[in-house]
């Protein structure tokens, strides 16, 4: 005479295992997901979107926290190409030397530095960004109209292209 398992038995230990093959049998027959780069493109705004990046009082509103080495608030750049900056992670005696670079090497890129002192003054200087190598140019040696003397504390950076396309925001602290 067969013997029946109890109820508890058959829902605590049958279903899970029923359960993990149906799912391995599953699994078994399926496509591969999405590779990294599918995801990004997935997730990424496209490089002609005008998100919150494109408005520029979103831009002007962008401070550099030395604290933690991040722009506030947060925005992606919408600029093509793949984008870094460079400044100072030490306080700079009297002026700093920033820099942009695409590292996909896009060809010839009008950009802009835009400095916002801890004074809100904001000063702006042009460049031309070339291949993957980088533009560097020194605040505020470099910038038309610099301030006579630039006041201690933490400055922010923001680099847009010509058009307006926000590549990034960086900055350095002047002692």
């Amino acid at each position: 005479m067969p013997q029946h398992l109890p109820p508890v038995f058959s829902r605590r230990v049958l279903l899970p295992v029923a359960l993990a093959g149906c799912l391995a049998l599953s699994a078994c027959g399926s496509e591969p997901g999405p590779s990294m780069e599918e995801l990004e493109t997935m997730i990424a705004p496209s490089s002609g979107s005008s998100g919150p990046a494109a408005d520029p009082s979103a831009l002007a509103e962008l401070r550099f926290n030395a604290e933690t080495m991040a722009c506030e608030p947060r925005l992606s750049g919408d600029a093509p190409g793949a984008w870094e900056t460079s400044a100072p992670r030490e306080k700079a005696d009297t002026g700093a030397e920033i820099g942009v670079r695409d590292t996909e090497g896009g060809g010839e890129v009008a950009v802009t530095a835009r400095v916002t002192g801890p004074d809100d003054q904001a000063y702006e200087a042009p460049a031309t960004a070339s291949g993957t190598d980088w533009v560097r140019i020194t605040f505020p040696g470099d910038f038309p109209e610099p301030p006579e003397s630039a006041p201690g504390g933490v400055y922010t950076v923001v680099w847009t292209t010509e058009d307006g396309a926000f590549i990034a925001c960086d900055g350095f602290r002047l002692k």
